[in-house]
C-alpha cells in the first residue's frame, strides 16, 4: 500500500540528479583507482650516487650535483668508494641504496642480466690513459713496458681493469714478460714512481689533475706518446683517440714539450634502470650544467653527450641532451614540474577510461527515460486489471488518486523528442484509463474525485 506523500517533479529531479551524480561519482573514483596504478611514486626526497675515492674528479663532480639538487628541494648522498668496479658491483646491489654511479668506460659488466639492469645517462668527460714511466724518451707502446714494475691502480678501480686489458693487448703481460704489478693508484702511485720504487704507473684521469704537471716536471719520469693510438681506438670501441697538445698543461713550463698522442675512455653517469625519472632527469640536467663548458680535450658542448656509452642510453636522458628541458621545466620549479607530470600521466589513462563512458551516457540516459516509461505503464497496468475485476467504489477512488499521482509525476518529466511519441501514447493510455474510472463512478452513482489528493490510505 502506498502510505507516503508523493513527490514533486522538482523534488524527483533532484533525486535524479543526486543519483546521477553518485553513480558519475563511483564510474570517476574506479577510472582513477585503474589509472593511479600507471602513475609513477612521487620523487624520493634522497638519492645515493657512488663516486671514488674522496679526492678523485668523480668524487669532485657529484658534489656539484648535489649543490644542483639542493637548489631542486632534494638531496644528493656522495658514496666515496673504491672506483668503478665496485661502482657497478654496488649497483647490482638493491639493499646498497645506489641507483646512480659515474663510473670510467671500458669497465661495465660483461654479464647480460646484470648489463640488462643498468642504463647509461651521459658520458662526462674524456680521461685519457696516461702512462708515466722512468727512462729514456722514446717509448710509444704499452709492450715495451714488459719486465718492469707497473702501478696500475687498487684493486676494484676502474684503472686496474683498464690497465691490465691494455698490457694485455701490447703484449707487457704474460708467462716470460718478468712484468710486475704493483695494485696502487692516485697519490700512492705519483709518490713511488717520484721515489723509484716502480718503473711505470697507468693513471686515467682529466686533463685537469694536478698531478700531471708535477709528474712531467720530475726529472727522469717521461709521458708515453700512444704510436698505436687510432689502433687502440678500433680495438677498444671506448676509447677515443686524442691529441694533447704542446703546452696544453703549462704554457709556462711549456709541458707537455711536444704532441701526445693519447687514448681516453669516457666517465659515464650510470644508473638502475628502475631509478626514478625525476632522479634521472634532475642528473642529466646537473650533469650538463657541469660539464657543457669543455677542457683541454672537448670543445664547449661536445659533453654530456648520449655517445661513448658501453650501456643503453635512458631514453629520458637522451631527450634531454638532445632537445633540453621541456616546457615545464623551462618555466617552472623542479617539483611543480614533476608533481605536473605525474598528473599528465595520471590524466592519459583516465581519459581512456572517461572516454567510452561519456559515449555510453546518451544510449544510458535513453534507457533511463524508457524504463521510466515502462515502469509508469506497469502501474498503469496494475489499475487496468483492476478496473476489469469487480472492482467496489471505495478502490476505484483511490485508483483515480494513483492516477492523479501518476500525472503529477509524468507532467514533470523532460523527454527528448526522439521519445515524445511515447511519452504521449502514455498519456492517451493514462486518459484512457481515466475516463473508465469515472465511467465506473459515475455508474456506481458516485460524485466525481475533485482535486489531486497526494496521500492514499
Amino acid at each position: 500500500m502506498q502510505g507516503s506523500r508523493s513527490k514533486s517533479p522538482r523534488a524527483l529531479s533532484r533525486q535524479e540528479m543526486v543519483r546521477a551524480a553518485a553513480v558519475v561519482a563511483v564510474l570517476v573514483s574506479a577510472a582513477v583507482a585503474v589509472a593511479w596504478q600507471f602513475v609513477e611514486p612521487a620523487p624520493p626526497s634522497k638519492a645515493v650516487i657512488a663516486t671514488g675515492s674522496a679526492s678523485g674528479a668523480y668524487y669532485a663532480a657529484a658534489r656539484q650535483y648535489a649543490e644542483y639538487f639542493e637548489a631542486a628541494g632534494l638531496e644528493l648522498d656522495v658514496r666515496e668508494t673504491a672506483g668503478s668496479l665496485e661502482n657497478y658491483g654496488l649497483l647490482g646491489k638493491r639493499d646498497s641504496g645506489i641507483e646512480v654511479a659515474i663510473v670510467q668506460g671500458g669497465t661495465a659488466p660483461v654479464e647480460p642480466a646484470r648489463r640488462r639492469e643498468l642504463v647509461a645517462l651521459a658520458s662526462l668527460y674524456l680521461e685519457p690513459v696516461w702512462v708515466f714511466y722512468r727512462g729514456e724518451p722514446g717509448l710509444g707502446r704499452p709492450g715495451q713496458l714488459a719486465g718492469k714494475r707497473i702501478a696500475v691502480g687498487a684493486e676494484g678501480s676502474g684503472v686496474r681493469a683498464l690497465a691490465l686489458e691494455l698490457l694485455t693487448a701490447g703484449g707487457a703481460l704474460g708467462e716470460k714478460s718478468g712484468t710486475t704489478l704493483v695494485d696502487v693508484g692516485g697519490d700512492k702511485a705519483v709518490a713511488a714512481l717520484r721515489e723509484g720504487s716502480v718503473d711505470a704507473a697507468l693513471f686515467v684521469v682529466g686533463p685537469t689533475a694536478p698531478f700531471l704537471t708535477e709528474l712531467l716536471a720530475t726529472p727522469g719520469v717521461r709521458l708515453m706518446s700512444f704510436e698505436q693510438s687510432q689502433a687502440y681506438a678500433r680495438r677498444f670501441r671506448y676509447l677515443s683517440p686524442v691529441t694533447l697538445h704542446r703546452g696544453s698543461l703549462d704554457l709556462a713550463r711549456d709541458l707537455p714539450e711536444q704532441d701526445v698522442q693519447l687514448v681516453a675512455p669516457a666517465a659515464v653517469l650510470v644508473a638502475r634502470r628502475d631509478a626514478h625519472p625525476a632522479v634521472v632527469a634532475l642528473l642529466t640536467e646537473a650533469a650538463v650544467a657541469t660539464h657543457r663548458g669543455g677542457d683541454l680535450l672537448s670543445e664547449p658542448g661536445t659533453f654530456p653527450s648520449a655517445t661513448l656509452t658501453e650501456l643503453p642510453v635512458n631514453e629520458q636522458a637522451r631527450y634531454y641532451l638532445t632537445h633540453g628541458p621541456d616546457f615545464l621545466r623551462r618555466v617552472l620549479p623542479f617539483w611543480l614540474a614533476a608533481l605536473i607530470h605525474r598528473f599528465i600521466v595520471l590524466l592519459v589513462p583516465l581519459f581512456m577510461v572517461l572516454l567510452p563512458l561519456l559515449r555510453l551516457t546518451p544510449p544510458v540516459y535513453r534507457w533511463s527515460i524508457r524504463s521510466r516509461i515502462y515502469r509508469w505503464y506497469a502501474r498503469l497496468r496494475i489499475i487496468d486489471e483492476r478496473l476489469r475485476g469487480a472492482t467496489d467504489v471505495d478502490q476505484v477512488r483511490k485508483d483515480l488518486l494513483l492516477l492523479e499521482q501518476l500525472e503529477h509525476e509524468i507532467g514533470g518529466l523532460k523527454v527528448p523528442l526522439s521519445y515524445m511519441d511515447e511519452f504521449y501514447d502514455l498519456r492517451l493510455h493514462v486518459g484512457y484509463i481515466r475516463d473508465r474510472l469515472e465511467e465506473r463512478l459515475a455508474m456506481a452513482g458516485s460524485p466525481r474525485v475533485e482535486g489531486t489528493a497526494l496521500k492514499v490510505s
